[in-house]
């Protein structure tokens, strides 16, 4: 998958947890980190947000990625 590709997915994924956070009350996505691990692609998406900080990842020691959206990534859709 090419980085366009990648930063495709992740606006995609980006926007999904955006309209996630305000569907329910800010909660964050958990996803299961063996799930994440067979998807290559989303994986290296999910990377690219929580590096870029557009995401955390609240889930650290445990089975799951719990991610939610930051500020600046509220920013960067709004403004997008």
């Amino acid at each position: 998958m090419t980085n366009e590709e990648i930063n495709e997915l992740s606006d995609v994924l980006l926007q999904s947890l955006y309209e996630y956070h305000f569907a329910n009350n800010g909660g964050s996505y958990v996803l299961p980190k063996a799930m994440v691990n067979t998807d290559l692609n989303s994986k290296q998406a999910i990377e690219y947000l929580i590096e870029k900080e557009y995401a955390i990842d609240n889930g650290q020691g445990s089975d799951n990625l719990v991610l939610a959206i930051t500020a600046q990534g509220m920013d960067y859709i709004k403004n997008k």
